[in-house]
């Protein structure tokens, strides 16, 4: 997880903003990455949320 750079979610209800913070915080206690959240209309399959993240090993961080 230290290797994450950015993350990208897209909410259907942007009103679930709350709860999204709430579960995130538990995988980025420090507030990084870079988050960018975008409200949408649709996501494939009728999912609510979809999140892709970009991931960088530039640090050297040892692959375990």
């Amino acid at each position: 997880m230290e290797d994450v750079v950015k993350v990208n979610i897209y909410l259907k209800n942007i009103t679930d903003m709350d709860a999204l913070n709430e579960v995130y915080t538990n995988f980025f206690t420090d507030g990084t990455p870079a988050r960018r959240v975008v409200g949408v209309t649709n996501l494939l399959s009728d999912a609510l949320v979809q999140i892709d993240v970009v991931v960088a090993n530039a640090e050297g961080t040892p692959i375990k």
